[in-house]
């Protein structure tokens, strides 16, 4: 196994940890309903053990992702899947869910929402940024991002609004908190998940494009696209090299073109998601190499 690989599996299992700690020590106590198959396990825990309802709920809808979104999606989804749960289960077993609510003398509902809303939405930007999921209606939200190009925290509002409308005819207080955590993990999970596919696309206006190019597939292992270019005043024709890199290879990317031609025009532009032809595999490579 590889140090990708390797890599990979301890972001999902320690964004699953996260998650599962926070829903059970801040949201779960204060029946704070904040969406999801969580969500629902709260409105029922008088009915059914949470963890059990968890398991349940995440088995069958975890079929539904094998179908939809694939059998490489599935290995990694079920991981986290029987994970998540697993926690949950075991925690309820050793440790009273209301252990740091008796520290929380001031303000509980504000405190537990606020941590709360920062773990899920941390730990499952983390399950997804690795093409994972927690299970369970992430699921669906999955399936909304890829399908209908439904940003994912507008997924998550539509699908955990639905059931936060329930929560606010059981107790319109702690509804108004899970909205406000809903929106706020929404904005963390959906920042957290695209961080490792973002970036940064640099312009270069250049009469020495082969030695830039040579140098950075040297050193960076990235691809450049070269195209022909006029200044509209001289009518001079230059190269210009577009090239997209991670933000750990900007330094190093901007040094290259300052060694190799002072005189470039240069101008960097943050690109919020880089996707397609091995740019993943070859920003692995050369974190392997660095």
């Amino acid at each position: 196994m590889n140090k990708a690989k390797v890599r990979e599996i301890l972001e999902i299992t320690l964004g699953v940890v996260i998650m599962s700690l926070g829903f059970y020590f801040f949201l779960l106590p204060l029946n704070l309903i904040v969406g999801g198959v969580m969500g629902i396990s709260v409105l029922l825990q008088n009915v059914i053990p949470v963890s059990v309802f968890i398991y349940i709920a995440n088995i069958l809808l975890l079929i539904v992702g094998l179908i939809f979104l694939g059998k490489v999606f599935f290995m990694k989804t079920f991981y986290a899947t029987i994970l998540s749960p697993t926690i949950i289960w075991v925690l309820e077993k050793t440790v009273d869910a209301n252990l740091l609510m008796q520290y929380m003398t001031e303000s509980p509902l504000l405190i537990a929402a606020l941590f709360g809303a920062l773990s899920v939405g941390v730990g499952l930007g983390m399950v997804l940024r690795n093409n994972a999921t927690t299970g369970g209606i992430d699921v669906l939200q999955k399936m909304l991002h890829k399908y209908l190009n439904i940003p994912f925290h507008w997924a998550l509002y539509l699908i955990d609004g639905t059931i936060i409308l329930v929560a606010l005819f059981l107790d319109f207080q702690n509804g108004l908190y899970a909205i406000g955590t809903m929106l706020l993990s929404g904005v963390i999970i959906d920042r957290i998940s695209i961080e490792g596919q973002s970036g940064f696309t640099a312009f270069i206006v250049t009469n020495e494009s082969d030695k830039i190019k040579d140098q950075v597939y040297k050193l960076l292992d990235r691809g450049v696209t070269i195209s022909k270019v006029f200044g509209g005043y001289s009518r001079e024709e230059k190269d210009m090299i577009i090239c997209t890199v991670d933000r750990r290879q900007l330094y190093h990317f901007t040094h290259i073109i300052k060694e190799t031609d002072p005189k470039a025009f240069t101008f960097v532009t943050r690109t919020k998601e880089a996707l397609g032809n091995g740019f993943s595999r070859e920003l692995a490579v050369w974190e392997q190499k660095n």
